[in-house]
């Protein structure tokens, strides 16, 4: 500029649209876009938060599988693929690996929609640091993902998490960006101290996304047979905080698997199902999900209620005990299969 003044900036309009009340009243928002599991919308910024053993991690690691590669989750209908962007700076290769092997998961399922990055090397912290946040927002432009996710998200800021403008500017630089782009963010955190007062570190942590989850471990029993642990954990997921009150409070989750004899979880042995369907859908969609996981498995669609069982035993396949269940994904898989149900 011939006065030495800044530049204008350019385009003043483009930066802050101004809303269109006509087009905005004309929006039909009595249908909810849901990601899987019902538990958070499209484009939503959600925390979920947890003590280090809960398996916050895991949980996540079996919702976004199910994501990419179209299955159901927690009872809730199968859905498109969808593309995740995952940061991590806590899980070794092996953990990521072999949780992924437990969930029955394969390479060709997770290659092209599951863009994984292990200890990103940013310039500094999310909440600190424009060119850190700037490298990260190219990563969003080049793998054009539905979730980012942070885990764990005090490894990615630098400022103190019991000061309220580390968390206001983690929102400002990271959440606010990705959900006007209508990418949901989801970040794992730790439980503080006192359980009670929610996560660890400033209350501006809970006022600066659309959701705060909560997950607790509520019970856990285990058998063993021949060698082989069969564990079943209770998780109570309740939501302590919500920008739109839209959608449920509480979700009690039941994390089933089996291990070996070296502790290591068996391969497509582990799942997180509703501890309670509670309706006609949520059953339909929970059957549903065993049928996928025997199908994966290369079942053959002829076999009746006792044969299934027994093919399920022997290759280390779980099923529920309800012997009406069980008929009802033998009959299932034989409809897969393409195979007729005899007369009686």
């Amino acid at each position: 500029m011939p006065n030495g003044e800044p530049a204008a900036p350019t385009e003043p309009a483009q930066r802050s649209p101004r809303l269109d009340w006509y087009e905005a009243f004309a929006t039909d928002f009595s249908q909810i876009d849901y990601l899987p599991g019902r538990f958070m919308e499209r484009g939503q910024q959600v925390a979920v938060v947890g003590d280090g053993k809960v398996g916050k991690t895991i949980f996540l690691h079996d919702w976004l599988w199910r994501c990419v590669s179209g299955r159901s989750f927690l009872g809730d209908e199968r859905r498109e693929p969808l593309r995740v962007l995952y940061f991590d700076r806590e899980n070794s290769l092996r953990d990521i690996v072999t949780r992924m092997e437990a969930f029955g998961a394969k390479p060709v399922e997770l290659q092209e929609r599951f863009d994984y990055r292990r200890f990103p090397k940013f310039t500094g912290g999310l909440d600190t640091a424009p060119l850190a946040v700037a490298e990260l927002m190219a990563i969003v432009d080049e793998s054009n993902p539905d979730v980012v996710v942070l885990d764990t998200v005090s490894r990615f800021i630098e400022g103190k998490e019991n000061d309220s403008d580390t968390w206001l500017s983690l929102y400002r630089r990271v959440h606010a960006p990705l959900k006007d782009r209508g990418i949901a963010g989801v970040r794992l955190d730790h439980m503080g101290k006192d359980a009670e007062k929610g996560s660890r570190g400033s209350s501006a942590k809970s006022q600066d996304v659309d959701h705060v989850w909560e997950m607790t471990r509520t019970d856990e029993t285990s058998s063993t047979e021949n060698g082989i642990e069969t564990v079943a954990t209770s998780i109570r997921m309740k939501r302590t905080h919500t920008r739109t009150g839209i959608g449920r409070d509480v979700m009690s989750i039941v994390r089933r698997g089996r291990k070996g004899p070296e502790g290591f979880w068996l391969p497509g042995q582990t799942r997180h199902e509703p501890a309670d369907p509670g309706t006609v859908r949520q059953q339909d969609q929970v059957i549903q999900s065993y049928v996928d996981h025997l199908l994966t498995a290369g079942v053959p669609g002829g076999l009746g209620r006792e044969a299934l069982k027994k093919w399920a035993d022997r290759h280390q396949i779980p099923l529920p005990g309800k012997a009406t269940t069980l008929t009802d994904i033998a009959r299932r898989v034989k409809e897969a299969r393409g195979v007729e149900e005899l007369p009686h």
